[in-house]
């Protein structure tokens, strides 16, 4: 898989998927695979040049936060470690990574050329159980999560 379509807001896109490689090398010198999800896989399958990708968002091993958070200081990045959401957000100007816990590690996954590197990425299945659980359980945008279910829902 590649990424063959931009979002409407292309150059921010652009930039963030600099950002979000940097973050990736970061990553793989402690050996961690981070997976792509949210908006960017949403992009990724559903192929909507309407929509528009603010962030990144990445899974991880839960017990990597604190090797990633020293190389950040580091290259004095900001960061904002949120230990009860099991996040941690790292910060560039206007540009944003997310680094998301996983308490089990997704199986099924493919891989995609993020920027001239491949990398992890949720199943379609998998991704559409994400957001149909975050329709059902978070207070952050329940509507629009279970739009985007439905939407890839109709992909498989």
């Amino acid at each position: 898989m590649k990424i063959d379509i931009y979002p409407r807001n292309k150059k921010q896109f652009l930039r963030l998927i600099d950002f979000g490689k940097e973050i990736v090398s970061i990553c793989k010198k402690f050996k961690i695979t981070p997976i792509v999800y949210g908006s960017l896989a949403y992009l990724i399958y559903k192929k909507d040049k309407n929509i528009k990708v603010n962030d990144i968002d990445f899974l991880i091993p839960g017990n990597n936060f604190k090797k990633i958070i020293y190389i950040l200081r580091k290259k004095g990045l900001l960061y904002k470690y949120i230990p009860e959401g099991r996040s941690l957000i790292i910060y560039k100007g206007n540009l944003n990574v997310d680094l998301d816990a996983y308490s089990k590690k997704p199986t099924k996954l493919k891989t995609f050329n993020f920027g001239g590197l491949n990398i992890k990425i949720l199943s379609l299945k998998t991704l559409m159980g994400i957001y149909k659980r975050a329709s059902e359980t978070s207070k952050d945008n329940p509507k629009e999560n279970y739009k985007k279910y439905l939407t890839l829902k109709k992909l498989k």
